[in-house]
């Protein structure tokens, strides 16, 4: 149960508080009370009918029982300060004192109704549901009143209000005037008001995804998780329902139309969540593109839904099949056209796939905003709570480093999802140049190729070579290639371009070589489509020797093709960091395969020309987006294996039962690791910690307890002299037997993270636990630091090995920033803790 106080500021005198009100999850109570008192611990919980509470002047954010907070008491205090005094968290650009209207949410003070039964289903109260629907609506109804005095157009204050929630978020969406704004915040029954933000698709990376080119369609990272197995087992997903949040679905596609159930549009507010299609489009009269380079038609949840579910029941030899093929598929429309949306729309997505009853919502979008208290981070947060498992994606700014984790990734609640590669066979052919009286060789690595095409066709070919340049459409037309060969130098434009344009050309094939000295073969496989022509890859040192050689009436001769194996387990550059920003959590929990995904999108996706035609609706992306879908299908089929499990199981075990990566990367990259589907599901141990997180309660910060897989001790001081952290861990033993695990603590230094070694860092716990079947106990862990530890973050890995079976290993990861000074808080919108997690 989740512990915490509201205490008045003379207690922080030394004097005795007004009122002592712990909780579970976040809320205040209401002046209305019973006279009933609960004793829990060292705790008196005093029950409310209402479970909301009136404006005080109290502080927050600060546990009674501070041995057991994840944060320093100081920079609780100023974390609590600096939320009190900020309620309001509106877009720089907003001018409060414009007449010009704005979109903004507005969070009210009742808890929304399922939050509330959660609550009083912990606290033993006999809430109903009838009577947590009237508080919220109730507190609807007072906000409408309140709105018409503030506008002063008590016939028309309905019509300002755009959406209202009430299920995992209590609040409204509203377009009123800026100068308006403040007022309203200081009315009796607001929280907090918030900007009603633009929010986009986790946009899929083409370019490059990690060192090496790698394939990785359905039917490989299948096997390659071990799904295959638990398929063969009947673990399929049947039964279960997953709500896919994202820019809608061609429920059209074969592949996907047996599992569609139904869902909604938030986009054009009815019940169709079909895609923004080819033909939407071209009735719009807007353009093609926008300015990130976005298409007006989408097909990214189409994406998503195909490697949560897909059946594999199209005539197409490219037929995918999803993680779990047999679930109830929903999809929620948020992201219209060019893939953008906004929070309101977000908001409402979610809770209406928990008002339908969803047992996994996977949500492949976002910000880069590293913010686990924004409007889209309290209502994931809140949707667990109310019982469903949310699977967010990381975000793909990882080039940029540390602490890179967009809102909802950073939440504290939902499993966060990074993207790794699978290990996959590449086809290579062995080539020779003949370049007037010069002869080359080089070896050539498929990056593209065509649906029709065949591979093996070109063993043996000799076809002639043509310099196209940077293979521009300009270029291409200066040169015939019809037949022919294209030979141009990465760079400029994107490959898949430079490939489409070359078969636009009529070249028979491209040899595109890479423009870095030492960077070997370019780092991408685009794999099949209906736009490109078989594509090969050679090195910067080969191809500026045929570059320098290159004339009229050149030929390339392939050899027999074979195949190298590229390294799996490696995470994609691109995939988003923590820590989390507050709190310095671990986030992601795992990584998940997301690089060159091959999953199912609309039938216009292959050409306009093949609309309504699903022979070659299918696509390769890379993307935290293709990574997190492949968890809320793994946790479909847990559901179905155990249905009693909880979201904060569910992710326990996943992280537990992680795998290793290949390379060494630090904790707040890959959480735990990468997941293991069958271990996760076999396993009857489960380890799992309490971590105290933030979230927002009315104008402050509050902390919640996030069971986790994972031991993020935060933020920690040496400013008052050496550190002494202490987490709970839980060892439960569902198994028969009694089970002995060695244990054992390292510090890893990684891409970041300081060496624990010889800055004076330890994680001290009992080297060796025994858990006697059918049982849980409890073990302690102590971070230490003297005060001379050096700035910065520190992670690494707690392994139990079972003595019996040294094949049964279970991983906690864990992580600290180390401060020097006591920490300052900032305001939101920035870090709170303003360090430079790249450097």
């Amino acid at each position: 149960m989740v512990l915490f106080s509201r205490i008045n500021a003379d207690f922080l005198n030394g004097q005795k508080p007004y009122e002592f009100c712990c909780c579970f999850l976040h809320f205040r109570y209401n002046s209305v009370m019973h006279d009933k008192k609960i004793q829990k611990g060292c705790f008196y919980l005093k029950k409310a009918r209402t479970l909301s509470g009136r404006k005080t002047m109290y502080m927050s954010a600060l546990s009674l029982c501070m041995a057991a907070s994840s944060v320093p008491v100081a920079p609780q205090l100023a974390i609590a300060e600096r939320a009190e005094a900020q309620s309001l968290f509106l877009a720089d650009e907003i001018d409060l004192a414009s007449k010009e209207d704005v979109s903004v949410i507005v969070e009210l003070d009742e808890l929304p109704e399922q939050v509330a039964l959660a609550v009083s289903k912990e606290l033993e109260d006999d809430l109903t549901e009838e009577e947590a629907r009237e508080n919220v609506e109730e507190s609807h109804e007072q906000f409408k009143e309140t709105l018409a005095d503030v506008l002063d157009t008590p016939e028309s204050a309905s019509s300002y209000v755009e959406r209202e929630y009430t299920t995992i978020f209590n609040g409204v969406s509203v377009n009123l005037p800026a100068n308006k704004v403040e007022e309203l915040l200081e009315r009796e029954g607001v929280k907090a008001i918030y900007s009603n933000d633009v929010v986009e698709l986790i946009k899929p990376v083409e370019e490059k995804a990690i060192d090496e080119p790698v394939e990785a369609m359905m039917v490989d990272s299948i096997p390659f998780l071990g799904v295959h197995e638990l398929h063969e087992q009947g673990l399929t997903g049947a039964g279960v329902k997953v709500g896919v949040i994202d820019t809608g679905i061609d429920y059209e596609h074969p592949d996907l139309k047996a599992v569609y159930k139904g869902g909604y549009d938030f986009v054009d507010d009815d019940d169709d969540p079909m895609e923004a299609t080819y033909e939407d489009w071209q009735n719009s009269g807007m353009p093609e593109f926008n300015a990130n380079g976005n298409s007006y038609y989408t097909s990214h949840g189409t994406h998503v839904s195909g490697t949560v579910a897909g059946t594999a029941e199209n005539d197409s030899e490219y037929a995918v099949t999803g993680v779990a093929p047999e679930v109830d598929l929903y999809a929620y429309r948020v992201l219209g056209p060019y893939g953008s949306g906004t929070t309101a729309d977000v908001i409402a997505g979610i809770e209406q796939s928990v008002m339908d009853g969803m047992d996994v919502i996977n949500l492949s979008l976002g910000n880069n905003a590293n913010d686990p208290i924004a409007p889209t981070s309290i209502a994931t947060n809140n949707a667990t709570l109310a019982g469903v498992t949310v699977v967010t994606s990381a975000g793909n700014n990882g080039r940029n480093g540390l602490g890179t984790v967009g809102a909802p990734g950073a939440a504290a609640l939902p499993i966060s999802v990074g993207a790794s590669n699978v290990s996959l066979t590449i086809p290579e052919f062995s080539s020779t140049y003949q370049l007037g009286e010069e002869e080359l060789t080089g070896d050539l690595r498929v990056i593209a190729e065509s649906f029709t095409g065949n591979l093996e066709d070109f063993s043996n070919q000799t076809l002639e070579l043509v310099d196209a340049g940077l293979g521009t459409v300009a270029e291409f037309e200066q040169v015939d290639v019809s037949g022919k060969v294209a030979f141009v130098i990465r760079g400029e434009l994107a490959f898949v371009d430079k490939i489409a344009n070359a078969k636009a050309a009529g070249a028979e094939a491209i040899i595109i070589y890479n423009n870095l000295p030492g960077d070997g073969h370019n780092p991408i496989y685009a794999g099949a489509g209906h736009n490109y022509v078989p594509s090969f890859s050679l090195t910067y040192e080969d191809g500026e020797a045929i570059a320098s050689l290159l004339e009229d009436g050149a030929t390339v001769t392939f050899g027999e093709m074979s195949g190298s194996v590229t390294t799996g387990d490696l995470l994609a550059d691109f995939s988003s960091r923590g820590p989390v920003n507050y709190t310095a959590a671990i986030k992601p929990e795992v990584v998940a395969p997301g690089v060159d995904v091959h999953s199912t999108v609309p039938s216009y996706m292959a050409g306009p020309e093949f609309t309504g035609d699903y022979e070659f609706a299918y696509r390769r992306s890379s993307g935290t987006s293709m990574a997190s879908p492949h968890v809320a299908g793994v946790a479909a089929l847990m559901i179905q294996a155990n249905p009693e499990q909880t979201p904060a199981d569910i992710k326990t075990k996943l992280m537990n039962t992680a795998v290793p990566m290949t390379e060494e990367y630090n904790v707040f990259e890959i959480g735990a690791g990468r997941i293991n589907p069958v271990a996760a599901i076999e396993s009857t141990v489960m380890i799992q910690a309490s971590i105290d997180s933030y979230h927002v309660e009315d104008d402050l910060l509050a902390l919640i307890q996030d069971k986790t897989g994972g031991l993020s001790f935060g933020f920690v001081s040496t400013d008052a002299g050496n550190i002494r952290e202490r987490h709970s861990l839980r060892l439960t033993n569902s198994g028969t037997e009694a089970k002995t695990f060695n244990v054992h603590a390292s510090f890893h230094t990684a891409n970041g993270t300081l060496p624990a070694g010889e800055n004076g860092l330890t994680l001290q716990t009992n080297s060796t636990i025994t858990v006697p079947a059918g049982e849980t106990v409890e073990n302690n862990a102590f971070l230490i630091a003297p005060k001379t530890a050096a700035e910065g973050l520190y992670g690494g890995y707690m392994t139990l090995t079972n003595v019996a079976d040294q094949s049964e290993v279970y991983r906690i990861p864990f992580g600290t920033y180390v401060s020097e000074e006591a920490l300052v808080a900032q305001p939101i919108g920035t870090p709170v803790y303003a360090f430079d997690f790249a450097s």
